[in-house]
C-alpha cells in the first residue's frame, strides 16, 4: 500500500491583520529554521532549507485581485537556479476623483 504524502491545507476569511501575523508567523518560521501549522484538525511542521525556490503571481480583473505566493525546497535544491532579482514595493492605493472634495 502507497502511503500518503502529509499536507495542510487551511481556507477561511480572514481580515488584513490577521493576513499580516500570519505572513509574520511565516518570517519568523523561516529565520527559526521551523513553521508549525495547525488548525482544529492537524499539526504540521515545514523546516525550510537555505535555499528555496520563490514563485509570486498576482492577478487582477474585474471580479478581484489574487496574489499567489508559491515557496519549495528540498534537501538536495540546486543553489545555480534562476537568481533573477525580484522587487515588491508597498504602495497606498490611488484615491478615486470621487474621494475629493469640489472646491
Amino acid at each position: 500500500m502507497a502511503k500518503k504524502t502529509p499536507y495542510f491545507e487551511h481556507e477561511s476569511l480572514q481580515d488584513k491583520d490577521t493576513i499580516i501575523s500570519y505572513l509574520k508567523a511565516i518570517t519568523q518560521g523561516f529565520k527559526k529554521g521551523a513553521i508549525k501549522f495547525s488548525d482544529e484538525d492537524e499539526n504540521f511542521v515545514l523546516t525550510p532549507q537555505p535555499f528555496a525556490n520563490l514563485k509570486i503571481k498576482a492577478t487582477q480583473s474585474k471580479k478581484g485581485q489574487t496574489l499567489n505566493i508559491k515557496i519549495n525546497w528540498s534537501s538536495d535544491q540546486d543553489e545555480d537556479a534562476d537568481d533573477t532579482p525580484l522587487f515588491i514595493d508597498p504602495k497606498h492605493p490611488k484615491k478615486s476623483n470621487r474621494s475629493k472634495k469640489s472646491s
